[in-house]
């Protein structure tokens, strides 16, 4: 029945922006994830990564301490290609499919309010 009653703004605007951020995060993570595979170049991401992130835990607001912790737990994955560099690509690589079908999910929420509004 609630199929027949137009979506709130507010709620389509919020899927979309979850939507579109999350699949660029999951995309974001695969190009991570091919370059942290590269010897030096790998070993700074990471230790990059893992700075960004633990500023980032000090952030004022809950989002900003969110994308701390996941840029946090990438730049140890970095780290981490030194010792077990099979095992963390194929980390990577889930996060990264779970972000992207998360975003797509959304995307389709945000598509299907649309046309209940048209």
């Amino acid at each position: 029945m609630s199929e027949y009653y137009p979506a709130d703004p507010n709620d389509l605007r919020k899927q979309g922006t979850k939507g579109i951020m999350s699949a660029g995060a999951g995309v974001g993570l695969w190009v991570v994830n091919a370059l942290i595979h590269m010897p030096i170049v790998g070993w700074v991401i990471g230790g990059g990564l893992l700075f960004l992130g633990f500023t980032g835990l000090f952030g004022k607001s809950k989002t900003d301490r969110a994308s701390g912790t996941v840029m946090m737990a990438a730049g140890i994955a970095g780290l981490a290609t030194i010792l077990l560099p099979r095992f963390t690509g194929s980390l990577l690589f889930l996060g990264g499919l779970a972000l992207v079908g998360y975003g797509a999910f959304n995307i389709f929420k945000f598509i299907r309010g649309l046309r209940s509004r048209a």
